[in-house]
């Protein structure tokens, strides 16, 4: 994936946009305690939750797209393909997959957490785009995947839709990478016009083409003149289309837009040096370094503990310690031993549920949270995804070995114990074979 786009001085990432994130972040617990004031049902915990279950959802749901949408090719749909693969290759990136789908209410969206990532155009916007229209559409796609937008997006909200507390929470970085993404959709479509009419159908559907977007742009002088009518942009993930308006026209006049018209007037170098060839073979230093190891795993016991926290987790530890006569012997003592190795009670659980989160996600998607955020990947010794087997068995030979001092002896290994019986590997980049 190339990063020349978004990095220098030439960058076309709008100001402010990773420092909002990071501020995000830092303020969650505390939007989410405000938000549960007004919505009881609303917690970290369940939030936490919900990202969790994204990863898991994103990492299926390339099955439901092959078996329910029209996947693009040469022969299905071939301009679309066409278009896709010359704004692709003008921005020096792979072409992600192409689906067309029947969705009333996202034009267009890019999901997934790493390569191959699918690019998703609703039915129902698509044969009211032009060219160029298009063409602005799916750069603005492609620039949120470049960004690394999409890995995050795709947590927050798989399906493309805006979810009202997400924007809550994440809205004030949202809205940037909005106005990123916009920058790199009018330097590869044909003009400004292209973008407003791209906007305009997007945000309006079909009555979009007998829109002024002009006038559209005039009624941000209202909303400048009132601070009270600015509040609802605060609560969406999407910038105001009157705003959108007024900072891409600002763009397309200011110098950083003319120095990368010149630049992508011929494609990109491609820059995606973390790319492996089928059947590529991991070698040490491809594996994970021991301090991004240690940040995944504390990421992702803090993403356990806030489970824990939830009516799901509460149930589990209720019915860990509420054993019955049917229970064999030797569970109701793993259970209710509270010094067995320091496992008993609570803890046990938490581990338990470790283990589930762990080998579930690695057999759906190949990571955890944690090892998402680190930029860490399981796979095979050949870089191919492991299966469920295999994920199943690595985990289990490493909690099993976590109640021994064998632990410590790999835990300095550039690959553990676990990893070389399982057959797999923790290395570094978000791609696989």
């Amino acid at each position: 994936m190339t990063a020349m786009l978004f990095e220098g001085p030439d960058s076309l990432r709008v100001s402010g946009e990773r420092v909002a994130l990071r501020l995000c972040v830092l303020a969650a617990p505390l939007t989410i305690g405000l938000l549960s004031i007004v919505f009881p049902g609303v917690s970290l915990s369940e939030f936490v939750l919900l990202i969790v279950g994204g990863l898991a959802f994103v990492s299926i749901s390339r099955g439901k797209l092959i078996g329910s949408s029209i996947r693009i090719d040469e022969r299905q749909l071939p301009e679309l393909h066409a278009i896709a693969r010359e704004v692709a290759q003008r921005l020096g990136m792979a072409t992600p997959q192409i689906f067309v789908r029947d969705d009333p209410s996202v034009p267009i969206t890019a999901t997934g957490i790493g390569e191959p990532y699918a690019l998703i155009i609703s039915s129902q916007y698509y044969e009211h785009l032009r060219r160029g229209e298009l063409a602005f559409l799916i750069a603005r796609e492609l620039a949120h995947i470049a960004a690394g937008h999409t890995r995050f997006t795709s947590l927050l909200s798989a399906s493309g839709r805006e979810n009202p507390a997400v924007a809550l929470v994440f809205g004030a970085w949202l809205r940037r990478t909005e106005y990123t993404a916009d920058r790199v959709g009018v330097l590869c479509c044909d003009g400004i016009e292209d973008a407003l009419g791209g906007i305009s159908i997007s945000t309006y559907h079909s009555i979009g083409r007998r829109v002024d977007m002009r006038a559209i742009a005039e009624q941000r002088y209202e909303l400048q003149a009132d601070a009270t009518l600015r509040i609802g942009e605060w609560m969406a993930g999407m910038p105001f289309a009157t705003n959108r308006l007024e900072a891409l026209q600002r763009f397309v006049a200011s110098p950083l837009a003319a120095t990368w018209r010149d630049r992508l007037a011929a494609p990109l170098a491609s820059h995606a040096t973390d790319l492996v060839a089928a059947g590529d073979r991991v070698v040490r230093r491809d594996c994970a370094p021991l301090g991004r190891r240690i940040a995944a795993f504390a990421i992702d016991f803090m993403v356990i503990a806030a489970i824990l926290a939830t009516p799901i987790g509460s149930a589990v530890k209720v019915s860990s310690k509420d054993v019955d006569a049917d229970t064999p012997a030797w569970l109701k003592t793993l259970l209710a031993h509270e010094s067995l190795m320091h496992l008993g009670g609570d803890l046990f659980v938490t581990f338990a549920v470790f283990f589930v989160y762990s080998a579930v996600l690695v057999a759906l998607s190949g990571q955890t949270l944690g090892m998402m955020l680190m930029e860490l990947r399981v796979v095979t010794t050949r870089y191919a995804r492991p299966t469920i087997v295999q994920s199943v068995w690595r985990y289990a030979v490493a909690f099993g070995s976590a109640m021994s001092a064998f632990a410590l002896m790999g835990f300095f290994m550039r690959v553990h114990p676990h990893d070389r019986l399982s057959r797999t590997r923790l290395v570094r980049g978000r791609k696989t074979a």
